[in-house]
């Protein structure tokens, strides 16, 4: 039996290119929706905003959720979104991107 865990796409980064930047967002942010919803994705967070506690705070914060793992993957490596994500990696810096699984905490 396999259990598929819901996950969480994570990406943190620094604006370089404001010009270039307005191209992905607002730019695509259609093409950035329409695929993560494919891939049974939700946009929870995608925000300039923030409150830094401790450490350094990335510009903008961006968090997903995905039903799995394996969802999350394939939309990142989607070719629907990949012109977005090329304009996205070139316009910033300091980009700090991961997957992780949801916490279940056993009952």
């Amino acid at each position: 039996l396999e259990i598929i865990m819901t996950a969480y796409y994570v990406v943190n980064y620094d604006i370089t290119d404001e010009e270039l930047y307005a191209q992905y967002n607002p730019g695509l942010n259609h093409v950035t929706a329409n695929t993560v919803a494919k891939h049974g994705g939700e946009i929870l967070v995608a925000t300039s905003e923030g409150q830094t506690l401790s450490g350094h705070c990335l510009h903008m914060k961006v968090l997903i959720q995905f039903p799995s793992r394996e969802a999350a993957l394939a939309w990142d490596n989607d070719i629907e979104y990949r012109d977005a994500k090329l304009i996205r990696l070139a316009a910033t810096t300091n980009i700090d991107c991961y997957i992780v699984d949801k916490l279940v905490v056993p009952s």
